[in-house]
């Protein structure tokens, strides 16, 4: 079932003729990121440790001047592309959701040329289908993952952007 989730996700986003970030090549690595890193990620079908090896396998690395040594225990870690462009952070560990608290595993996906509005157009290209996902917001630009039981699980992807930082695409798992 993951399979054809990821497969088909991969597709959409490839095969849709709207605009775009900068070039086909940002189109087919951020589908990469989401299907390869981020939502195994978040579902806890990937690990940290081999979540980290997805990315530097799509030629993620860390950022220039970050030579401080990965604490063992790390819950979080930033990756930059190889062309400096798209940045990808991934950290784990507990997060406020509404009045709740929850332990999470979260995924951020954001660029210097991809703007909130492009972000939004592929997160509506990746969870856009409404059996297997719900959008919220006025917006569009929350997404929820149907699942069975949501007071235990929760799969969400969103766009943020805030004042004096770069339009990010979240993809979070919360476990209550």
């Amino acid at each position: 079932m993951k399979s054809i989730l990821a497969s088909s996700l991969f597709a959409g986003l490839l095969v849709a003729a709207s605009p775009a970030p900068a070039s086909p090549a940002d189109d087919y690595l951020t589908a990469r990121v989401l299907v390869d890193v981020c939502l195994p990620y978040a579902q806890r079908s990937r690990s940290f440790e081999k979540a980290i090896a997805a990315a530097r396998d799509l030629d993620f690395r860390r950022p220039v001047g970050d030579q401080a040594p990965l604490d063992e225990w790390a819950s979080e870690v930033t990756l930059v592309s190889r062309d400096g462009v798209w940045r990808l952070r991934l950290e784990e560990g507990s997060f406020e959701h509404g009045d709740q608290q929850a332990y999470g595993a979260s995924c951020s996906l954001s660029s210097r040329r991809a703007s909130a509005n492009q972000l939004t157009w592929l997160g509506q290209r990746a969870f856009g289908d409404p059996r297997r996902w719900s959008a919220e917001g006025e917006d569009a630009r929350t997404w929820s993952r149907r699942v069975s039981r949501p007071e235990e699980y929760r799969l969400e992807a969103r766009v943020i952007e805030e004042a004096g930082e770069l339009p990010t695409l979240v993809v979070r798992g919360l476990y209550f």
